[in-house]
């Protein structure tokens, strides 16, 4: 079983994993603005996961497909310490696929409004990548992010295809994109927030099954 831990702003997720996997149990927290960096934002993040440890620990993998308090390596480290199961982190997977496809220069594709973009480029420039060019689909909130049509998302990757970067990355777990992953592909490599997160359990579970 994969036990999903998502933001409450997130109801797409859990449908299209569910195309992947077929034992998803799904634990929604609470959505607080803001990164979850701060000493209370993170305080209140653990409190609100103390509440649901023991149910989420009965997952093969736990799986935390949301940004919050996990930016950075300290707090990725943090959430993975707190389980005893493996746990994939959304952030994690994202970057740790870029840089096995080797990709130095990234194309960003976000469903983001600007100011919400502009801190996904800072992000992932964190990580050493520079980025060559970025969409940003304008939608803020969750509903309207989930609400974004395919072929928005299909479009713009079309757009950075035509760039000189390594790889695309499409940002947030909000956005559906594994039902649409085979239209996404071209001559350069897509990293999609859902289709690292994916790959990664699909790793882990190879793993297991491989021992």
């Amino acid at each position: 079983m994969i036990s999903l831990i998502l933001s409450e702003e997130n109801p797409t997720l859990p449908n299209d994993i569910k195309l992947v996997f077929n034992d998803v149990k799904v634990f929604y927290m609470k959505y607080y603005p803001g990164h979850g960096i701060r000493k209370d934002e993170q305080e209140r993040m653990y409190k609100e996961l103390s509440l649901i440890k023991n149910e989420v620990g009965k997952g093969d993998v736990i799986v935390y497909a949301r940004s919050y308090g996990v930016f950075y390596r300290d707090g990725m480290n943090r959430l993975k310490k707190f389980f005893s199961k493996p746990v994939v982190i959304s952030t994690e997977a994202i970057i740790d696929r870029l840089r096995e496809l080797g990709a130095k220069k990234v194309y960003v594709v976000t469903p983001y409004n600007q100011r919400r973009h502009d801190y996904e480029i800072k992000w992932i420039q964190g990580f050493g990548f520079q980025v060559v060019g970025s969409i940003a689909l304008g939608r803020t909130g969750g509903s309207a992010i989930a609400s974004t049509p395919h072929e928005l998302v299909i479009n713009a990757v079309k757009i950075a295809q035509e760039s000189s970067a390594d790889a695309i990355y499409v940002a947030c777990t909000i956005l559906s994109t594994l039902p649409i992953l085979d239209k996404l592909s071209g001559k350069l490599p897509v990293v999609t927030a859902a289709s690292a997160t994916v790959d990664k359990v699909k790793e882990i579970i190879n793993l297991r099954n491989n021992v």
